[in-house]
């Protein structure tokens, strides 16, 4: 055919593509607004539809597809389609900020965490702080295979946009007080109600590649927690904890009183020097419930004991991690005031209504272990973290880094 044909065709569809791509942003736009001004900070979340998945055939299959790496973008968005709020309200507060190359130093005040680069799809380390230690090397690594895993994944299809990014590894992040300029991380976990926590991406926690002597590889602690499956009648009748008090004395302290001599409660302090007390994460899935509470900040416990099919019971939170916003109260999980004045009574009446807690186990087992903290949730995540971030982050300058596999 002739050549003028052909340039026309091309036109129409350029502004075809372009038309979709405005139209998408747009609505994107609409929800970054919308969130903002609803957005709660009390300390329970609520799931939020984030984007509802395309028309598809394909459709997400807990046995099958929980430790698949490789779904494809639409089949993320079909799979996980209220995964990704932390991801809109991050870019939602970017949006109408001053992102530079400034906003990525790794700020001093952090004990640990990582720069790093995608150049031309290979994840490259700029700097580092923190390796001497071996539970934040620890950390490190496994946040580098994470995100290493998820792009390796789709490398094929699905390429990446060269981004730089920071991510710090500690249990909090901390940013300079005397700096006008605001610095931009990606960590675990942010506080609620600390403004400059506003600026935080959250990420999935180094648990979910592997968590380093207590459970093992993420997958395979999955398996065990499963081990365990059986109807909340036939568990332990009674509620399970087992942790260090000193990482928050006044909120652990209370939990081990409110429960002391209690019938109902296996509850006890431990040291890492004194293990008879200790309980594998897979062996609390024996128990009816499981309790989860927060230490130097979030607890990265909660995120073993909601892969139990038991029931947990979870107080007040001041901080949340990159799924919280997903645990809905009486719905999958038990709430109790965070100084635990009204565990007793939660635990006895769930211990008198099985089909309540029944109910809520099921719940809680369909929504995370089944669904939004299986593996394959947790690198769709990553895929979508650095896609948004790279569309509305600095051009990375070209700097002195080493690739992944050479740092390891």
């Amino acid at each position: 055919m002739h050549p003028a044909f052909w340039k026309g065709l091309t036109a129409l569809l350029i502004l075809y593509v372009l038309g979709q791509h405005l139209g998408v942003r747009d609505r994107a736009l609409q929800y970054h607004n919308k969130q903002r001004l609803t957005e709660q900070k009390p300390s329970h979340y609520h799931a939020h539809n984030t984007r509802p998945a395309k028309n598809s055939t394909w459709t997400y299959h807990w046995k099958e597809h929980r430790n698949n790496h490789a779904l494809t973008d639409e089949q993320c968005d079909a799979a996980f389609p209220d995964l990704y709020f932390e991801i809109d309200r991050a870019a939602s507060y970017w949006a109408t900020r001053e992102l530079n190359t400034q906003s990525l130093e790794l700020y001093e005040g952090n004990e640990a965490g990582v720069r790093a680069h995608l150049e031309e799809g290979q994840l490259r380390i700029v700097q580092t702080r923190g390796m001497w230690r071996e539970d934040f090397r620890q950390r490190i690594i496994a946040v580098l295979h994470q995100i290493y895993r998820a792009l390796v994944a789709v490398e094929s299809s699905e390429p990446f946009q060269d981004t730089e990014f920071t991510f710090v590894v500690d249990d909090f992040p901390l940013f300079p007080s005397n700096d006008s300029s605001q610095s931009a991380v990606f960590s675990f976990a942010r506080n609620v109600k600390i403004e400059s926590h506003e600026a935080v991406w959250l990420m999935p926690d180094f648990n979910f590649w592997a968590a380093v002597p207590s459970a093992g590889a993420f997958a395979e602690m999955q398996a065990r927690a499963r081990s365990h499956d059986a109807r909340i009648e036939d568990k332990e009748q009674r509620l399970v904890w087992r942790g260090v008090e000193w990482t928050n004395p006044e909120l652990r302290g209370a939990l081990l009183n409110a429960s002391v001599g209690r019938p109902w409660a296996d509850v006890k302090s431990m040291t890492w020097g004194d293990t008879t007390k200790f309980l594998s994460l897979d062996e609390h899935c024996r128990y009816a419930f499981v309790v989860n509470t927060e230490g130097r900040s979030w607890s990265s416990r909660l995120t073993h004991l909601l892969n139990c099919d038991s029931v947990p019971v979870i107080h007040d939170m001041e901080w949340t991690a990159h799924y919280y916003h997903l645990l809905d109260a009486g719905v999958n999980y038990v709430p109790v005031r965070r100084d635990f004045s009204d565990l007793e009574k939660q635990i006895e009446y769930h211990l008198a209504h099985p089909q309540t807690s029944q109910r809520i186990s099921d719940a809680a087992r369909t929504t995370f272990r089944e669904r939004y903290t299986s593996p394959a949730a947790e690198a769709c995540y990553w895929r979508k973290l650095l896609r948004t971030w790279s569309g509305i982050a600095p051009r990375p300058e070209r700097t002195p880094s080493i690739v992944f596999e050479e740092f390891l």
